[in-house]
């Protein structure tokens, strides 16, 4: 009889990495998986540091030696661009400038930290070249003197965008993106110019504010899960699709825009959105598309509220009665995706979790 070992994820009575967390389709996943520290160490696990993660876009950093931050899960990785392409890597500085992690930084929330370039910690927008120089913090913290020593990750684009993968040897993603920009158009020579770049901030697990921003009629989705093609109506009445390549970007699109919206857990119960519209008009109106995601986030928020507290004092009639149904078809899909990934975690019996070792 084969031995499936504790991978050591277990929170509110779940083994958060067994099969039956997420057997019940039917319902939404328990409220574990939208309140609690031990499951953003699985999905970090799980998810972040084996799947294509959208960091932003090569207008960010135009020039050789600009230089894009991004925390991955709990990882500080960086972008920066080279003479013969973009290179990815991971942070000098995993810790700041700390020798272990303090324990404020370890409560799952993004911290404000002088540093910027800590995993744990939240991260600033594109650095250019000339702010790196020698004796400069930003290069101790990122690069260190020998950049060329630090810890590599793989980088790729599509269009416009700039995915990175911490893993080993991934599978490579250009056949998903081309499969996707056939369904909806949404990126080339027809929407060349790209809006600044907005951050808005919602009070909603990235899981769920993923769900109702790429909200719509299902018309496709990739057979392994990585992505789900919806087409919808935007809130003035305009015609539109949307697409969530999982884990963090979603695109919604019009004939002649596409807004593009990356997703960073900042807390367990927020997420930033990185947002920036392209088309081929010099004066984008990204304000239309600040407002729809604000209204489609707001769904989010409120559906996070009720399953944060669900079997809690805050709603008390909630104890010991059924979860939720699940009536969305793109938190169905979620659901699917997310468990799909759990499955492929290593089974190995190890006594602390591969990409989460407090010692550390």
């Amino acid at each position: 009889m084969s031995h499936r070992p504790d991978l050591g994820y277990r929170d509110e009575g779940w083994d958060l990495a067994d099969p039956d967390f997420y057997s019940d389709a039917a319902r939404v996943l328990p409220p574990a998986a939208f309140r609690s520290l031990n499951f953003t160490r699985l999905e970090d696990e799980a998810i972040w540091t084996r799947d294509w993660i959208c960091v932003g876009s090569h207008e960010s950093i135009p020039a050789v030696g600009d230089l894009l931050p991004f925390t991955v899960g709990t990882h500080g990785i960086h972008v920066q661009r080279a003479e013969d392409g973009l290179q990815a890597r991971f942070n000098k500085a995993q810790h700041g400038g700390c020798r272990t992690v303090p324990l404020q930084c370890q409560t799952g929330a993004k911290t404000r930290c002088s540093f910027t370039s800590c995993g744990y910690s939240r991260d600033r927008g594109a650095i250019p070249a000339g702010e790196l120089g020698d004796g400069t913090p930003e290069m101790h913290q990122y690069l260190g003197l020998r950049p060329e020593r630090l810890l590599t990750a793989h980088v790729r684009s599509w269009g416009p965008l700039i995915f990175v993968n911490l893993d080993v040897a991934p599978t490579a993603p250009e056949p998903g993106f081309a499969a996707l920009n056939k369904a909806g158009r949404f990126f080339g020579n027809h929407k060349p110019t790209r809006s600044a770049e907005r951050w808005l901030e919602f009070s909603a697990n990235w899981k769920l504010l993923g769900q109702a921003l790429a909200g719509g009629t299902p018309a496709g989705e990739e057979g392994e899960g990585n992505w789900i093609f919806a087409e919808t109506t935007l809130a003035d009445g305009a015609p539109a699709v949307t697409a969530w390549l999982f884990p963090n970007l979603v695109l919604i699109a019009t004939e002649s825009e596409t807004c593009a919206i990356v997703l960073q857990q900042t807390a367990i119960g927020r997420t930033l959105c990185r947002l920036c519209v392209y088309g081929e008009s010099d004066r984008l109106d990204d304000g239309r598309w600040t407002a729809e995601v604000e209204t489609r986030a707001a769904l989010a928020e409120a559906g996070h509220l009720d399953l944060a507290r669900w079997a809690t004092s805050f709603r008390p009639e909630t104890i010991g009665a059924p979860r939720p149904l699940q009536s969305d078809v793109h938190g169905a899909w979620m659901q699917q995706a997310l468990a799909r990934r759990v499955a492929r975690i290593p089974q190995d019996d190890i006594e602390q979790p591969l990409f989460n070792n407090p010692r550390g």
